[in-house]
This record gives structure tokens, C-alpha cells and sequence, in this order.
């Protein structure tokens, strides 16, 4: 299998509730929304061809056994291969997704992200089949009106991210949580960019 590689590196993970946490990341190239506020959007244009085995030898140069493949959209890519030769090797794999595209595979952290532009596909943006097998979903805010899109049968953790790290989103945020507080929903910074590292 053949997989078009945005980029490839070991960081922390810097949103949502594995935040803090040491991964390597395998950003798979293309995406079927391309939202105008990606943060991401140099991975829209074709990645570098590598084979599962090139990939593989790539990751294992970093002291890391948890992977998190992300993009782009990483599920527009047949993800079984990559995923299966990892646990193999007793990697832990987590994955974000937009939850546009389904596959089923055996990962041990799911984060959706729906967007508005996934609406085209799905009513909430996403597949419902996202809906019990996600550990987490994940919304960036942009504008206060956003939090009216969120799904609210979602009974994971549901972070609220302000694009960019906006303060004076993040502040309405906080400000929309006290006055109507959900029992499951989280105001996020991205720390990677808090702390000015990829």
C-alpha cells in the first residue's frame, strides 16, 4: 500500500483531551472539505509516496509507541494497512478525523471533528456511525454561533476549540459554558501553539 504523506514527526499532542501527551503523528496528504480556516492547509496538496514499510521505518526512529494519524483527512487513504503493521508492532493509534469518509478499523483513540462543510454528506456533518465508536469529538470555534451546530446526542467529550486560539472567542466560550453548562463539553487551547512548537 502506497500512502501520500503530508509529513511525518514526534511531538506532543497539542488539543483535545490526550493534550500534553508524547505522540509521533502521521499527517496523510488531501482533504475533502478544506475549511477556510485550517490551520493545516499545506496538507490539502499531494504528500510524498511512501509504502507502509517506509512509513514504518520513519516512525520507528522516535522513542514513541503512540502514533496519531491526522491530515488532512487521513480516512480518505485506506488506513487498514498502516494500522494493521502498527499493532503488530504493539503501537497505540489515534486518529482524527473529520468523519466524512468511514472505515472500520481497530484504533484505540477516535477523534471526530465535524465541520459545517461536511453538512454536503452528513445533517450534523459527520457519519453517525462516528457516534459510538468515538472517544472524543472535537469543534473549532469560530464565531459564538458555531456552538449551535454542535450534536448534541454526543455523550463523549466534546471540546470547543477557538480557531487559532482566540481569545476573545475562547472568552465567549467560556462565558456560553457558564451560562448554559454542559456536562460534557470542554473549552481547549491548542497548547503546540501555545508553546510555539509544531
Amino acid at each position: 500500500m502506497i500512502y501520500e504523506l503530508s509529513e511525518l514527526f514526534y511531538s506532543i499532542q497539542g488539543e483535545g483531551l490526550l493534550q500534553g501527551l508524547p505522540m509521533v503523528f502521521v499527517r496523510l496528504a488531501g482533504c475533502n472539505l478544506r475549511c477556510d480556516f485550517c490551520d493545516t492547509g499545506y496538507a490539502w496538496r499531494k504528500g510524498r509516496r511512501k509504502d507502509v514499510k517506509r512509513v514504518l521505518k520513519e516512525i520507528e526512529k522516535y522513542p514513541c509507541k503512540r502514533v496519531c494519524i491526522t491530515g488532512g483527512e487521513p480516512y480518505l487513504q485506506n488506513l487498514s494497512p498502516l494500522v494493521e503493521a502498527l499493532k503488530s508492532r504493539k503501537y497505540w493509534i489515534a486518529v482524527e478525523t473529520n468523519g466524512t469518509i468511514w472505515q472500520k478499523l481497530s484504533i484505540d483513540w477516535v477523534t471526530v471533528s465535524p465541520k459545517k462543510e461536511g453538512t454536503k454528506f452528513f445533517k450534523c456533518g459527520y457519519d453517525d456511525r462516528f457516534l459510538k465508536i468515538a472517544d472524543e469529538f472535537k469543534y473549532v470555534i469560530t464565531d459564538i454561533k458555531d456552538i449551535g451546530f454542535i450534536d448534541r446526542r454526543i455523550k463523549v467529550p466534546v471540546i470547543l476549540q477557538p480557531v487559532d486560539n482566540d481569545m476573545e472567542i475562547a472568552r465567549k466560550i467560556m462565558e456560553a459554558l457558564k451560562k448554559k453548562s454542559q456536562k460534557n463539553w470542554y473549552l481547549r487551547m491548542q497548547l503546540h501553539k501555545i508553546m510555539n512548537i509544531k
